[in-house]
């Protein structure tokens, strides 16, 4: 074969060879280059990432006897939910053994309690499962925060407020009235509880998800407070409570608001709607609009009040 001859077939081959590596790529949205390593098919929709990754859950213990609760509330678009909970009796049961603590400041740790985690990671996931739209955050949260305000509400002295029909062994008598912070697995059990049993749960069930919350203890009221940034919704017809701790702007959240027990007529009174984050007007509650609570961090260590330093005593010969 003449030279003549082969220099067409070679023009033809380096036409093919460009035609191949550069024009069809560019024409379909493909990166240039040999293979396919690192390209991307034409049409991909774009992927929403979460702006934390979400944990994966611990698996859930399901030996044994165990309680099973079946809860039905109204999510923030309107539709009815409904949910089943199972709890180990073993768990339940030693939670009712525990003592109290009688300092406010430390009930937190009922919410991180690591026995509870567990179920309250799969109860979290399942009425606010993640979100692929961060557009939908918000929806997911409120969801969980509407599921704790419409379980019933329950004084503690009640012995309606305890699946035995009685107080529990370790509840306190403090200020003339019945203090029994719960886990937040016995909430769920029980059905039901006053502010501070609905704050505790709804901060471990917040938790859960990577929210980070502070209880708020009123004189006569206990609520939740979650860390957000500058929180202005333009629908809201009230302008957002928030509290500042750590440098950090934690607004307020109500966890009872939806059904409160009215002990003069011995009977359940439903006289409002779940409420929004930062929504504090409308509680009813003196305390609520005119004091500024306690902010209790969940993560919290009580130091003593004072130390005292006695001298050790030297053997009698002095040495």
């Amino acid at each position: 074969m003449e030279w003549k001859d082969v220099i067409p077939v070679v023009a033809g081959a380096a036409v093919i060879l460009v035609v191949a590596l550069v024009v069809k790529p560019a024409l379909l949205g493909e990166p240039i280059g040999f293979g396919s390593r690192g390209t991307v098919p034409v049409g991909d929709p774009p992927v929403y990432v979460p702006s934390s990754p979400v944990p994966t859950p611990t698996p859930i213990p399901d030996d044994g006897e165990v309680y099973t609760r079946n809860f039905r509330w109204t999510a923030i678009d309107g539709g009815v939910q409904t949910t089943e909970v199972t709890v180990p009796k073993a768990l339940f049961g030693e939670h009712r053994k525990t003592p109290r603590f009688s300092d406010y400041a430390s009930w937190g740790r009922y919410a991180l309690a690591s026995s509870d985690r567990p179920f309250l990671e799969d109860l979290a996931r399942r009425i606010a499962p993640p979100a692929a739209n961060p557009d939908a955050e918000y929806f997911r949260l409120m969801n969980l925060v509407f599921f704790v305000q419409q379980i019933p509400y329950d004084n503690d002295e009640n012995a309606t407020s305890y699946i035995e029909g009685a107080l529990p062994r370790y509840a306190m008598y403090k200020g003339g009235g019945v203090e029994y912070p719960k886990y937040p697995v016995e909430t769920l059990v029980d059905g039901r509880g006053d502010c501070e049993d609905a704050a505790i749960l709804m901060a471990g069930l917040l938790d859960a998800l990577g929210y980070d919350t502070v209880l708020l203890r009123y004189s006569d009221h206990m609520a939740l407070g979650i860390r957000m940034g500058e929180f202005n919704p333009y629908y809201a017809r009230y302008t957002p409570r928030y509290f500042t701790y750590g440098g950090q702007h934690y607004y307020y959240v109500e966890g009872t608001d939806f059904e409160w027990w009215n002990v003069s007529t011995n009977s359940t009174a439903i006289w409002g709607k779940p409420r929004a984050i930062g929504d504090a007007a409308g509680t009813g509650l003196p305390s609520v609009q005119s004091e500024t609570p306690q902010i209790v961090p969940l993560r919290y260590v009580p130091e003593p009040k004072e130390y005292r330093i006695s001298p050790a005593r030297l053997p009698g010969n002095g040495v």
